[in-house]
């Protein structure tokens, strides 16, 4: 079986798609991955063909976003960025590797739609992956159906007004069922165990092994929101003095000198490997980015959430009514909150426990192989995929 996963320009996107990919080739079958050139050394050192498509930059897509925080925000960048400019740049660059290499099946991550239109154009079954908290859910179909049907229409598709092609086939989620409480999923979303991937040629910092007597707390806003140093600046000096070990990382392209001289107890690194250092922590402060947030939980660390924009006040949200941590709303970043959701997270047990029965959950899904099972049925047969079936 060859399948082609596709991919918006993005880190948090891209590996998404990794654990899937990389069972997909331990099973035996050829995987080609189509995004920006420059994940290109990544995959390939993962074993995987690279075949350019889309957007250079993932900002390309945002140029002219209202701000964040905007009450419109989200709608424009499900039906400008995600719905129009992403499809309108992988479309044509798809339908030619389509052709010349001749996948059996389309994968793409859930904020990459082009390869569902392409995958219908040449006539073949396509899966989505669940890159974002709420991408499973039916609700987005029509948020999208206009954009989208613009694609249908140059590419002489037949009306989708309620957009069923976005879920026809085969969802594949990577949080159990009580991620979204009574939130109604389409029938073909399958839950599957995620399991923290290895990531070769990462460092490994020295001061991680070093002993420790408090716990450590590491802090992140990820790879595409962490130029907010206002909101990291609120979190260092919340961790300043604190009897912890703090860890906050900027970001490779960020400036340590923009925060000035930081706490004794706290670390300023560019990167770090998070899912080892998470494995050493007892608390992460992050934005809500959903393969972060699924790493902690699935190590059974509690979180506090400090959400900016897209699907992280679900994520928010969710990791606060199922005790798994304290979300902190857009008008109450001070040092000061942040402080106090930090000292409560770390002295109460519940946090921790409600964690581990989460990661506990995560563990009785079935298999990342339960899941090439289901792509070489939907390659080979081409017909949806219900999860009672």
């Amino acid at each position: 079986m060859r399948v082609l996963f596709t991919s918006l320009p993005a880190t948090g996107h891209v590996n998404s798609l990794m654990p899937l990919a990389l069972a997909v080739q331990a099973a035996g079958h050829e995987v080609a991955v189509c995004t920006s050139p420059a994940f290109a050394p990544q995959l390939e050192a993962a074993g995987f063909r690279h075949l350019p498509g889309g957007v250079d930059r993932f900002g390309e897509l945002f140029d002219g976003a209202p701000p964040y925080g905007a009450p419109h925000r989200i709608r424009w960048v499900q039906t400008v960025a995600f719905g129009t400019r992403g499809p309108a740049r992988m479309v044509p660059d798809l339908l030619r590797h389509v052709d010349a290499w001749q996948p059996d099946i389309l994968v793409r991550e859930s904020g990459e739609h082009g390869a569902a239109l392409v995958a219908e154009k040449v006539g073949l079954a396509h899966a989505g992956i669940s890159g974002g908290s709420w991408t499973s859910h039916a609700a987005r179909r029509e948020l999208l159906a206009e954009a989208l049907g613009a694609h249908r229409r140059a590419l002489g598709l037949t009306p989708d007004p309620t957009n069923e092609m976005m879920f026809r086939y085969l969802q594949l989620a990577f949080t159990p069922p009580s991620w979204d409480g009574d939130a109604l999923l389409p029938q073909i979303v399958h839950f599957i165990r995620y399991d923290n991937p290895e990531r070769a040629g990462e460092p490994d910092p020295g001061w991680l092994d070093a002993p420790r007597r408090r716990p450590l707390v590491l802090a992140s806003l990820g790879t595409v929101m962490n130029d907010q140093p206002r909101l990291m600046g609120a979190i260092i000096e919340a961790l300043g003095g604190e009897e912890i070990d703090g860890v906050a990382v900027i970001g490779r392209d960020q400036d340590p000198a923009r925060f000035g001289v930081p706490p004794s107890n706290v670390r300023i690194e560019r990167f770090v490997p998070q899912i080892r250092v998470l494995g050493r922590s007892a608390l992460f402060v992050n934005h809500g980015g959903f393969n972060g947030t699924k790493e902690a939980l699935r190590l059974g660390v509690p979180l506090v959430v400090i959400p900016i924009s897209g699907d992280q006040p679900y994520t928010a949200t969710r990791v606060a009514a199922l005790g798994l941590g304290l979300a902190i709303g857009p008008d109450e970043r001070t040092p000061e909150n942040i402080r106090s959701a930090v000292r409560e997270v770390l002295a109460q047990d519940r946090y921790r426990a409600a964690a581990r029965a989460f990661a506990a959950q995560m563990e009785a899904l079935p298999p990342i192989q339960h899941a090439v099972d289901l792509l070489v049925r939907l390659a080979r047969d081409r017909q949806p995929i219900p999860r009672d079936a």
